[in-house]
């Protein structure tokens, strides 16, 4: 008893539509967007708590703090700067002088690469005040960069807007160049 060639190409076809269905349904590269945009709200959160903690337990003026070693208004990028969280890296505040919160390296984008437009963060301030900017992703996401209070109206060669841009920090009126 053997099956016909019909046969087999219909449950082949079957199991294509099957598939296909599946694929549809868990879409793996909008899970895989959400798992990114995880990690950079993750990321985002931690040195907001580490820059806000460093300027509450610092002894020296705001723009020492948030510009060290050099004069505001200051601008870091992940894709440019190191990852070093002494004020040498692409975050300009020294996290490494508080004890409250441990910041041994500074995150990039998980979908980052070098000089990357779209995939990175971005750290400006003005010496009063800071921000942090970066660009989420999925749809599920996305309307947080609405959401988050931020007025980032800085477009670039990617023609994002400030309804695409996350952004947190002391102040939202901030304008960072993504």
């Amino acid at each position: 008893m053997g099956f016909t060639l019909v046969e087999l190409l219909v449950v082949i076809a079957i199991i294509a539509i099957l598939a296909a269905v599946v694929v549809l349904i868990i879409n793996p590269l909008e899970l895989t967007r959400r798992g990114r945009d995880a990690a950079r709200l993750s990321d985002l959160a931690n040195l907001q708590q580490a820059i806000n903690v460093t300027l509450q337990e610092a002894t020296g003026s705001a723009g020492q703090i948030l510009c060290k070693d050099t004069s505001a208004p200051c601008t870091g990028r992940s894709t440019s700067g190191s990852r070093a969280a002494d004020g040498t890296g692409w975050v300009l505040a020294d996290l490494t002088a508080q004890k409250s919160v441990s910041v041994p390296i500074l995150p990039v984008d998980p979908a980052s690469s070098p000089n990357s437009v779209t995939n990175h963060y971005t750290y400006c301030s003005d010496g009063d005040s800071w921000k942090i900017v970066t660009a989420l992703e999925s749809t599920q996401q996305s309307p947080k960069a609405s959401q988050d209070g931020g007025t980032n109206t800085t477009e670039t060669a990617g023609a994002r807007t400030s309804a695409d841009l996350y952004e947190v920090g002391s102040s939202m009126s901030l304008a960072c160049d993504f």
